[in-house]
């Protein structure tokens, strides 16, 4: 074989390789799934929807930073600080009890930030939070919320009774966790509490206002 058509053969063959040949079906990266693994670095965790079974998965995420940092030989102190931003309208009960414990038992510091709402199970998962910053038009909801039961009528009184316990032991915790005065708490607690962040501020709900962004990037 000639030279010349041994290098055409060649140079055929690489941009066969290189190059697609069908460019029309490349497609980029995910920008939002490069954005939570740009947030996962930075130990950022966003609770921007309804709380759901999904969200366990940052129950898990909370779990390997702190396996991550024992394994490590790091202090707690020393620990890169994981943040949790909020704007939730709450949801599920069940789900809020997982993270309420799991922030709560983390060696590794959790800061929440609400960036707008916290509410419900958003508020409670945002009061285990072991240092609390706040936007300063951001909102937070304090309500026992509705049960749902259904089944037969010892299935709906035992579901009853577990719900009650719930929310005692809610109160039990939102009080250990504010400076909200009991009466008042008790007075609130029956209906839908709305908190502005100065209101947040007065009860202990929240630890600071931010003034600029710096404060907590």
């Amino acid at each position: 074989m000639e030279k010349k058509e041994l290098k055409k053969k060649i140079e055929t063959t690489y941009l066969d390789i290189a190059i697609p040949s069908n460019v029309e079906n490349l497609q980029l990266p995910d920008p939002t799934l490069l954005q939570f693994y740009k947030n996962y670095d930075d130990r950022i965790i966003w609770i921007d929807d309804e709380i759901t079974t999904m969200t366990l998965e940052y129950a898990k995420m909370i779990m390997q930073w702190n396996s991550e940092d024992k394994k490590n030989n790091i202090p707690a102190e020393e620990r890169k600080p994981i943040k949790v931003i909020f704007f939730s309208p709450g949801g599920d009960l069940e789900v809020n009890n997982c993270l309420v414990d799991t922030i709560q038992l983390s060696q590794t510091k959790v800061i929440g930030i609400n960036v707008g709402m916290a509410a419900s199970s958003g508020c409670f998962i945002y009061l285990a939070c072991h240092e609390r910053f706040t936007f300063p038009t951001a909102e937070f909801l304090i309500h026992k919320g509705a049960g749902q039961f259904a089944g037969t009528y010892n299935d709906v009184v035992a579901a009853i009774l577990n719900y009650q316990r719930q929310i005692e032991e809610l109160g039990d915790f939102v009080l250990s966790r504010t400076k909200i005065p009991e009466d008042v708490f008790n007075e609130n607690f029956e209906n839908d509490w709305y908190l502005s962040a100065k209101e947040a501020i007065k009860y202990g709900v929240a630890d600071k206002i931010i003034t600029s962004l710096d404060e907590i990037i």
